[in-house]
C-alpha cells in the first residue's frame, strides 16, 4: 500500500512540473520555468556577492552604505524579472521567510552571545537589565501609540504589531558594532552594549507579543494566568535554561575533546555555528528558540577559552557575511509593495510614512537618553544619543511578524505591509546615517586612542598592584579596564620589575 502512495506521489508530481515544460527533453537549454528560475537566481545572487565584494571597502568604509541597503536594493531590482517569490515559493511563501528568518536571527545571536568578551553579561548586568526591561517597555507601549493613533488600529492590535518591532535587531547591528568605522569611531563600551542588548533581546519579543494576543482572545484573569506559565516560565524560563545547560555541556564536552586530540581544527571553528541545532531541538518544544541560542553561545565563550581558538579565524564572519547578503536580497523580492497603498485597513502611503517617522524619533531615543544615567555602559549623553538611534528594526521584526501570522493565526493584513515598511525605513534610514554620526562621534576620543589608554591604563595598574606595600590599588573608571585583557599587555605587566 505505501509503495504504491508513493508511487503514485511521484507520478503525479512529474506530471505536473511536465506540464510546465515548454520544450522538449533533447533541447540544448532547459525548458522547464521551475527548474529556470532556481538557475537565475543562482547566477543573479553569486554575481551581485561578487561584485559587493570587490566593492565592499569603498561602499561601507568611503560611503557609509550598509550590507543591507546594498542588498535589499539589489532584491527590489531583481524582484520582477529573475525572483518572482509567489511564483517560486507559491502559497508557502509566508512559511519559507519564516524559516529562512529563523536561521539567519539564530546565527546572528549566537554569534552575538560568542563575540562577547568572557562573562560580560555578568559585569554589565545592570546596563543589559535596563535595555531588556524598562527601555524595551518603553519602545513596545511608544510604539503602540504610535500604530493606534496613526493606523487608527484596536489598541491590542496596535500592541501586537509593535511587540514585532520593539527588539533591536542583531543582523543590522552587525554593520554598527563592527567593522572599521566602528572601530575608529565608536567606543569599545557602546558596541559592547548594542551587541549585547541586539542578541538578547530578539529572544525577548514573544512575551510582548503574546500578551496582547492572549488579551484579546481570552478573559482578562485566564490570559494573565496562561501568559505567565506558558509564556514567561515555559517559553523564557526553560529556553534560558535549556540555552544555559547546553552551552556549558558543549563547552565542557568541546575541552575535553580538544585535549584528548579527538577534534580538528576545521570543525572547531564550525562549533558555535553547529550549536544553532538548539533552533530545532527547542522549536519542537514550543519554547523560545533564539533565546536558547544566544545564551548557549554566551556560555561557550564564558571563560574566554573558545575566543581564543576563534581569534586568528574569518570563517564565522564569512558565513555570516554570505547568509546577511543571500537574505536581504530574498526579503527585497518579497516585499509587499502592493500592500503598502492597498485602502486596507487603512493602509496608505502617507500613514505609513508618519507611523515610520513617529517609530524613529520616539520609539528608542527618548527612553535611552531618560534613562542612561542607570544605564553603566554608557557614559555620557553622546554615547547615549548613538546607542539610542542606533536601534535599528529588521529581520527580528519579520521574524516575530510572520510567527504571528503562521504559527498565532493573527490576519497578514495589516501586520507584514506595516512590519515590512518599518523594516524598509530602518534599513535605509540607519544604514544611511552612519555618515551623519562619523562627523558626531569623531569629537570624541578616537578609537585606537581610547584603546591605548585602556590598555595602559590596565597595565600600570597590574604592575601597581604588585608593587604596593599597603595593598591597596589606585580607582579607576571600569570603563577603562578591559573586559579581556589581551595576553600581551598582561605579560608585559607581569614581566615589570
Amino acid at each position: 500500500m505505501e509503495k504504491r502512495l508513493n508511487s503514485s506521489f511521484f507520478a503525479s508530481n512529474s506530471a505536473s512540473i511536465m506540464k510546465t515544460t515548454t520544450g522538449d527533453w533533447n533541447d540544448v537549454f532547459p525548458a522547464n520555468p521551475l527548474l529556470e528560475a532556481p538557475h537565475y537566481v543562482y547566477t543573479a545572487l553569486g554575481g551581485f556577492i561578487l561584485f559587493f565584494g570587490l566593492w565592499s571597502l569603498v561602499l561601507k568604509e568611503k560611503l557609509h552604505l550598509s550590507d543591507a541597503m546594498v542588498a535589499i536594493l539589489f532584491g527590489i531590482i531583481i524582484d520582477a524579472p529573475v525572483l518572482d517569490p509567489e511564483y517560486v515559493f507559491g502559497d508557502n511563501l509566508h512559511l519559507y521567510v519564516l524559516e529562512f528568518t529563523r536561521i539567519v536571527v539564530a546565527i546572528q545571536c549566537m554569534a552575538c552571545g560568542v563575540d562577547l568578551p568572557n562573562d560580560y553579561l555578568w559585569k554589565e548586568w545592570k546596563s543589559v537589565a535596563m535595555l531588556l526591561g524598562p527601555v524595551m517597555i518603553v519602545k513596545w507601549l511608544v510604539s503602540a501609540v504610535g500604530i493606534y493613533w496613526i493606523m487608527g488600529m484596536s489598541f491590542l492590535d496596535a500592541l501586537v504589531i509593535s511587540a514585532c518591532i520593539t527588539p533591536t535587531d542583531p543582523v543590522l547591528a552587525n554593520s554598527i558594532v563592527k567593522g572599521k568605522f566602528a572601530e575608529r569611531h565608536v567606543p569599545l563600551n557602546v558596541r559592547l552594549i548594542l551587541s549585547a542588548e541586539s542578541g538578547a533581546n530578539d529572544g525577548l519579543g514573544t512575551p510582548f507579543m503574546l500578551l496582547a494576543i492572549y488579551l484579546q482572545r481570552l478573559p482578562v484573569g485566564q490570559a494573565i494566568f496562561e501568559w505567565s506559565w506558558k509564556v514567561v516560565l515555559y517559553q523564557v524560563v526553560l529556553a534560558s535554561l535549556i540555552g544555559i545547560g547546553f552551552g556549558y555541556l558543549a563547552k565542557r564536552t568541546l575541552k575535553k575533546s580538544v585535549k584528548r586530540g579527538w577534534i580538528d581544527k576545521e570543525s572547531i571553528l564550525s562549533f558555535s555555528i553547529s550549536l544553532i541545532f538548539l533552533t530545532g531541538f527547542v522549536s519542537s518544544l514550543g519554547s523560545d528558540d533564539i533565546l536558547a541560542v544566544f545564551l548557549a553561545g554566551n556560555v561557550l565563550t564564558w571563560d574566554g577559552w573558545f575566543n581564543e581558538r576563534l581569534s586568528h579565524s574569518a570563517f564565522q564572519e564569512i558565513i555570516d557575511a554570505l547568509l546577511n547578503l543571500a537574505y536581504f536580497v530574498f526579503i527585497g523580492a518579497v516585499i509587499p509593495w502592493s500592500s503598502f497603498n492597498s485602502g486596507e485597513n487603512n493602509l496608505e502611503l502617507w500613514r505609513l510614512c508618519l507611523l515610520a517617522i513617529w517609530v524613529l524619533l520616539f520609539r528608542r531615543v527618548p527612553a535611552v537618553m531618560a534613562m542612561y544615567p542607570w544605564i553603566p555602559a554608557l557614559t555620557d549623553r553622546n554615547e547615549a544619543l548613538f546607542a539610542g538611534w542606533f536601534g535599528p528594526i529588521g529581520a527580528g521584526a519579520i521574524f516575530y511578524a510572520h510567527v504571528a501570522v503562521i504559527v498565532f493565526e493573527y490576519p497578514a493584513t495589516p501586520i507584514l505591509p506595516i512590519v515590512y515598511f518599518i523594516v524598509l525605513t530602518s534599513i535605509f534610514v540607519h544604514g544611511g546615517s552612519v555618515a551623519f554620526f562619523h562627523m558626531s562621534v569623531n569629537r570624541t576620543t578616537q578609537y585606537s586612542e581610547w584603546e591605548r589608554q585602556r590598555e595602559s591604563t590596565a597595565a600600570s595598574t597590574i604592575n601597581d598592584e604588585r608593587t604596593s606595600l599597603l595593598g591597596s590599588t589606585r580607582s579607576q573608571s571600569p570603563y577603562l579596564l578591559p573586559y579581556s585583557l589581551p595576553q600581551s599587555v598582561t605579560n608585559e605587566a607581569e614581566d615589570q620589575p
